[in-house]
């Protein structure tokens, strides 16, 4: 039994002992009682016999006689209406129950000699008759309190004597449950010394696992405040700098390999940033995939920059998973202390800021903190917030430019561009929010979004007579990495009855170096849907013959800095296309030499402000020929 029971139980009893202890209290009271009341009833028989002596051969007035005998009749009537049905069972089972009968008997002589006294005033009996009547009243009287004695006498006994032994029986009870529940209590005491003693050496282990990372055994970002702190007051002997390391795309691993190999990659990662580290200062694990490294330097800021490719060059060389090689590689920002920043926090939060402008540049670099990336990094915290509601307040419109088939210089198709009017002053570049919207999460919403309202608005041109129209539509690297994207897409393609290979999905060059399975699963999936893949931005990346043959692309779209009036990179690239029968899209062409030059070359799709400038889908006119605009050269014949 727990002491929390053992004193819940203490507890009923001491309050039963005093409800106990209180009722034998009142108990020994009543029968005090019976005892008064005799007394009293005594009294007044005396009172009676003194009034009777008075008038030895005569009867005393009426009026006392009648005073005297009601008081001697109230008594017996209290006792009457004294007993409980408690006292009733006990006197029942002591054989005291003459007690009532005893009252009852006074009270019958009583209302006889009233009635007596009645009839005397009357005159319907004599003096002499009423002198008897009255003498042996007294004479019943006086029998009847000496007899009452006895009974009360025992009821009295017993209760005092069970009220008595109950009192010590509880006493002793009590005594021995308090003194067990004692013991207990100091088994427990015991106890919670023997715990209190080991919950300080564990105190001293938690204040050690408090500061160390559980996976990689560094030092954590607990750690990493008091040290940066620690050295700010070193800072006379020599200065220091930190840095903010982020893998990229380590996501990517978890998602292929399972989050087992993840938390191995990054054991293998902790264990070279020590190394690389040596003894120039301390190594700590932020959180996820982001680490941070304190490092000691004297004057030259060289060293710095030393450091900082170190860690690159080390974080990218192979690591070996499930016998595979595995690359990742990381972005690094770097903040000095006292240039930049003289407290922990901004160190940490200019570093991190530095970082995530490495990231946005191209990954696999570092940055130096320059002022203007915090300007940078209020500025993106701010669009993030209002990005957030963007939707809700309306403040995203699509609008769209024109595919030209080269062959007939018709409007073969149209790409959906995503706008963002913060408010009347304010047009949010893409080149800024698209990057907001992919780090923050909510590109997956947001391209939802344009989807659906691009497939909605080709709908519209379709049923207006443009049935052959092709709709193109960004995607997101983070939208390919979700497994659900295609089920997605076929489900908008159903809900708008649009035919699959009229939805051209773009996809940036260097997205498709990933190895992340979903990633490939899901291109494959599309392509099986029928939906056509473009190949936005090729030529910026790494243009690889190998991985185009292994991909499922339908189109090169050839990036605007390679249209120019002649550029053999763009001759190129149509060649290798036409290698891999795949249609070819020149976008940004602005000049009508850029436009001869690619129909020279036979690019079969070309788009740009030389046509149109991407504009409302009311304002834009699918049924279009730009005929004004047609090369001097012979056209082919292609299909889109």
């Amino acid at each position: 039994m727990t002491i929390n029971k053992q004193l819940s139980i203490l507890m009923l009893l001491i309050s039963l002992f005093s409800i106990i202890v209180v009722a034998c209290a009142f108990k020994i009271s009543d029968a005090a009682r019976f005892h008064q009341l005799n007394s009293q009833h005594f009294n007044y028989i005396i009172e009676l016999n003194e009034l009777i002596a008075r008038y030895p051969n005569a009867l005393p007035e009426t009026e006392a006689l009648k005073a005297v005998v009601i008081k001697i009749q109230d008594q017996p009537e209290a006792c009457v209406a004294l007993p409980s049905s408690v006292d009733r069972f006990l006197m029942r089972m002591i054989n005291a129950e003459s007690i009532i009968t005893i009252c009852k008997k006074d009270i019958k002589i009583a209302d006889d000699l009233l009635e007596s006294i009645k009839l005397f005033e009357l005159g319907l009996i004599t003096p002499s008759a009423m002198k008897i009547d009255l003498n042996i009243g007294n004479k019943k009287f006086r029998s009847n309190s000496i007899e009452f004695i006895g009974p009360v006498d025992k009821l009295s006994y017993f209760i005092v004597k069970a009220s008595t032994m109950t009192t010590v029986i509880l006493s002793i009870f009590l005594f021995l449950m308090a003194l067990t529940i004692a013991q207990a209590i100091l088994k427990v005491v015991k106890r919670m010394q023997e715990t209190k003693d080991k919950l300080v050496i564990s105190e001293e282990k938690n204040k050690q696992l408090a500061h160390k990372d559980s996976l990689t055994g560094l030092p954590n970002r607990n750690a990493l405040d008091k040290q940066i702190n620690k050295n700010i007051l070193m800072s006379s002997i020599e200065k220091f700098a930190v840095f903010f390391i982020d893998l990229d795309r380590f996501k990517d691993v978890n998602d292929t390999r399972g989050h087992a190999q993840g938390d191995k990659l990054l054991n293998i990662i902790a264990n070279r940033l020590e190394k690389a580290m040596e003894d120039n200062g301390y190594v700590f694990r932020f959180g996820g995939d982001e680490f941070v490294a304190i490092v000691n330097f004297s004057t030259v800021q060289h060293d710095v920059e030393k450091m900082a490719s170190q860690f690159i060059k080390t974080i990218a060389e192979p690591v070996l998973l499930e016998n595979t090689d595995v690359y990742v590689t990381a972005s690094l920002g770097i903040s000095i202390y006292p240039s930049n920043a003289d407290d922990a926090e901004s160190l940490v939060k200019y570093a991190d800021t530095a970082m995530y402008e490495a990231k946005k540049e191209g990954k696999n670099q570092y940055l130096f903190y320059q002022d203007a990336f915090s300007q940078e990094y209020t500025r993106r915290l701010s669009y993030e917030s209002q990005l957030r509601c963007a939707i809700e307040k309306d403040q995203l419109h699509i609008v769209y430019q024109p595919i030209v088939n080269l062959n007939n210089f018709a409007t073969q198709g149209t790409e959906a561009l995503l706008r963002w009017q913060l408010n009347e002053e304010t047009m949010v570049s893409p080149d800024i929010f698209i990057p907001i919207a992919e780090y923050s999460g909510q590109i997956i919403e947001i391209g939802e979004w344009v989807l659906r309202n691009a497939c909605q608005q080709n709908k519209l041109w379709r049923e207006s007579g443009a049935s052959k129209l092709n709709i193109a539509v960004n995607v997101s690297p983070y939208q390919l990495f979700n497994p659900h994207f295609p089920q997605l897409v076929q489900k908008i393609l159903a809900e708008f009855d649009i035919p699959p290979h009229c939805l051209d999905l773009e996809i940036t060059e260097s997205m498709t170096v990933s190895d992340n399975a979903v990633f490939l699963r899901t291109l494959n999936e599309l392509s099986e849907m029928g939906v056509r893949l473009l190949m936005d931005d090729f030529g910026t990346g790494y243009s690889c013959l190998s991985y185009l043959r292994q991909l499922p692309f339908d189109v090169l779209k050839i990036d605007k800095s390679f249209v120019s009036d002649y550029d053999t990179i763009a001759s190129t690239i149509i060649a290798m296309g036409k290698q891999l029968d795949m249609k070819i899209i020149a976008e940004g062409v602005e000049t009508q030499n850029s436009l001869d030059t690619l129909t020279q070359q036979q690019c079969d799709f070309a788009q740009g402000y030389f046509f149109q400038r991407p504009i409302s889908a009311e304002q834009l006119d699918v049924f279009k020929i730009y005929n004004n605009l047609k090369s001097t050269h012979n056209t082919h014949d292609t299909a889109y």
